[in-house]
C-alpha cells in the first residue's frame, strides 16, 4: 500500500533548497571560468556554464539514483506513477533532460531565430562581439537558420518573428501558470515532473521503502549499506549547511535553517 504523497510545503522547501545549491554550483563554475578565461569569455559562455552546472547537479543526484540535497533536507524521495517504486533510469534521464536541457535549447533556438529575423529586417547582421550571439556567429546551427530565413518572404519573416517572440514569452507564462496550479492542486511543482509522472513521498517511515536503499543519517552522506550517498563533487556545496547545523557561521547569503536558531542543550552535571 502506497504512502501518502509528500505535502506541498515539503515539495516547495525541497525545490527552494535545490535552487539555492544550484545557484552556488553555478556561481562556483562561473567564477572558475572567469578566473581562467577572463570576463569576455565568461559573458559569452555564461548560459552554457549554468546548463552544465544544472546537468552536473541533477546528473550526480537524480539521474544517478540519489536524493538531491533539497530532497534529503526535507526527507522525501522521488517515486514513479505507481508510487511504490523509484523512477527507472530512463524516466530519471528524461526528467533531467526536460528540466535542464530542453528549456535551454528552446530558449537558445528562439533567441537565435529572433536575432536572425530582426537582423534581416534591419538589413544588418549582429556583430561578432554581440553578447547575444556569444562570438559563435559562424556555427553550423546558425548558418542553417540563416539559410532558411533567407528563403522566406517578408510577410513570412514578420509573422515568424511575432510567433517566436510570443512563444518565448509564453514559455515563461506557462511555467508561472504551472506553479500557480501547483499551489491550487499541490501535485507537481515542476513541469518536467508532471510530464514524467514523478512525485514525492516521505521515506524511512514504512518497511516497503527499504528496497529503495536511500537512507538519511547524521551528516547525510551514507546509505544503509555504507556506500557513498552523495558524489564527492557535491560535498562542497553541502558543506555550508553541515557547518551551519553544527553551530559554525554559514556563508554569506545563506538562509538560516530553523534548527540553527535553537540553543544547544545544556549538558547535565
Amino acid at each position: 500500500m502506497a504512502l501518502a504523497a509528500a505535502g506541498p510545503a515539503e515539495v516547495v522547501r525541497a525545490a527552494q533548497k535545490d535552487d539555492y545549491y544550484r545557484g552556488g554550483l553555478r556561481s562556483a563554475a562561473g567564477g572558475a571560468l572567469h578566473s581562467l578565461a577572463g570576463a569576455k569569455r565568461w559573458l559569452e559562455c555564461r548560459r552554457e556554464v549554468e546548463l552544465l552546472s544544472d546537468v552536473a547537479y541533477f546528473g550526480l543526484t537524480t539521474f544517478a539514483g540519489y536524493q538531491t540535497l533539497g530532497e534529503e533536507y526535507v526527507g522525501v524521495i522521488q517515486v514513479d506513477p505507481s508510487r511504490s517504486r523509484v523512477p527507472s533510469r530512463l524516466r530519471r534521464g528524461v526528467l533531467v533532460t526536460l528540466h535542464t536541457v530542453l528549456p535551454y535549447l528552446l530558449d537558445k533556438a528562439l533567441l537565435h531565430l529572433e536575432l536572425e529575423l530582426q537582423a534581416d529586417a534591419d538589413g544588418a547582421r549582429p556583430s561578432q562581439g554581440s553578447l547575444a550571439l556569444g562570438g559563435r556567429g559562424r556555427s553550423g546551427a546558425r548558418h542553417w537558420v540563416r539559410r532558411h530565413v533567407a528563403a522566406l518572404t517578408e510577410q513570412q519573416k514578420r509573422t515568424l518573428l511575432r510567433a517566436a517572440s510570443v512563444l518565448r514569452q509564453g514559455l515563461g507564462c506557462l511555467q508561472r501558470l504551472h506553479v500557480a496550479w501547483f499551489y491550487i492542486r499541490g501535485a507537481f511543482y515542476h513541469l518536467a515532473k508532471r510530464l514524467t509522472g514523478v512525485t514525492y513521498e516521505p521515506h524511512g517511515r514504512e518497511s516497503h521503502f527499504q528496497k529503495l536503499h536511500v537512507y538519511a543519517v547524521s551528516g547525510g552522506t551514507q546509505t544503509l549499506h555504507g556506500h557513498a550517498m552523495r558524489p564527492p563533487v557535491l560535498l562542497g556545496v553541502h558543506h555550508p549547511v553541515v557547518r551551519h547545523q553544527d553551530g559554525v557561521p554559514s556563508l554569506q547569503g545563506e538562509v538560516p535553517s530553523p534548527e540553527a536558531r535553537v540553543p544547544a542543550a545544556l549538558s547535565l552535571t
